[in-house]
C-alpha cells in the first residue's frame, strides 16, 4: 500500500512482514536500528484484513520519521511508575492480607500497561483520524479494527487480582480512545461502560486537550506530556533522543 512506500522511502529501508502466532497485539512494528536491514513488522496470524493494522502501526512510523533528526525522541520509562501505582492501589481501597502480598505484581503489570497506552493512545487517535481522513478505501477495514479494540479494552474495566483493580485514573486514555471512536464511527455506545466505571469525565478531559492541540508530529510530546499531566502520570518517563 502507499503508506508502507511512504516508510520506505523516508527511511531507506524495506518493510518485512513476519507472522508471530505468539503476539498479544494483532500488529507490531519494530524499527530498522543500529544497522538493522529492514523494519520488521510482525502480525498474529487471523482471518481478519491486515491492511488496517499495517496502516495504523506504520503511522506511528510516519509521524517520527517526518520529524527533522533533533526532533525524534523515544519514550522510556524513569522506574518511577510502579512504585506510585503502588501507592494508588494501597490507599484507594480496602485490602486484605493476600491482596497487600499481591500489589508489587498488580503494580508492575499496570504500570507497564498504563505506560503504554498514554502514548499509544494520544497518538493513535490522530493516526486514526489521518486514516479516515486520507485512506477512505480503508473505512471498512478501519470500522472493524477500532471495534475491535474497544472489545478488547472493555476487558480492562473488569481486570482484577484479588480485590485489586486498575486505579480510575489510569483509565482514562481508554475511556478517551473510546469518545474518539464514538466520533469517528458515528455511534453513541463505546463510552458508556466508562460512565459507570467512573472515568468518562477524565477521558473527556484528555480527548479536549487533544482537539485543542494542533495535530502536526511535532506535537505528539506536548500532547503525552499533557494528558500524563492531567492523569497524574508526570515523571513516570523521559523522553530520550531517537538512535537509529
Amino acid at each position: 500500500m502507499g503508506i508502507l512506500k511512504r516508510v520506505e522511502t523516508l527511511s531507506g529501508r524495506p518493510v518485512e512482514f513476519k507472522p508471530d502466532s505468539s503476539l498479544t497485539l494483532r500488529a507490531t512494528l519494530q524499527l530498522a536500528r543500529k544497522g538493522a536491514p529492514t523494519h520488521v513488522l510482525r502480525y498474529r496470524p487471523s482471518n481478519e484484513p491486515l491492511d488496517y493494522w499495517v496502516a495504523y502501526q506504520a503511522g506511528y512510523l510516519l509521524r517520527l520519521l517526518e520529524l527533522p533528526p533533533n526532533e525524534r525522541f523515544d519514550f522510556a520509562a524513569t522506574g518511577a511508575a510502579a512504585e506510585r501505582v503502588e501507592e494508588l492501589l494501597a490507599t484507594g481501597q480496602p485490602l486484605n492480607d493476600s491482596d497487600k502480598a499481591n500489589i508489587p505484581q498488580f503494580a508492575q503489570m499496570t504500570a507497564h500497561w498504563a505506560m503504554l497506552n498514554l502514548r499509544s493512545y494520544a497518538i493513535g487517535m490522530r493516526i486514526d483520524q489521518w486514516l479516515a481522513s486520507d485512506f477512505p478505501e480503508l473505512r471498512e477495514v478501519q470500522a472493524a479494527g477500532v471495534d475491535a479494540m474497544q472489545q478488547e479494552n472493555l476487558q480492562l474495566l473488569s481486570k482484577r487480582i484479588g480485590s485489586l483493580s486498575i486505579p480510575v485514573p489510569l483509565l482514562a486514555p481508554v475511556a478517551a480512545y473510546a469518545l474518539f471512536a464514538d466520533r469517528l464511527q458515528g455511534k453513541a455506545g463505546y463510552a458508556i461502560p466508562y460512565r459507570a466505571a467512573g472515568v468518562l469525565d477524565l477521558g473527556a478531559e484528555l480527548l479536549t486537550i487533544s482537539d485543542s492541540m494542533s495535530s502536526d508530529a511535532v506535537h505528539d510530546r506536548d500532547l503525552a506530556d499533557a494528558w500524563a499531566a492531567a492523569i497524574g502520570m508526570a515523571g513516570w518517563y523521559a523522553w530520550v533522543p531517537y538512535k537509529p
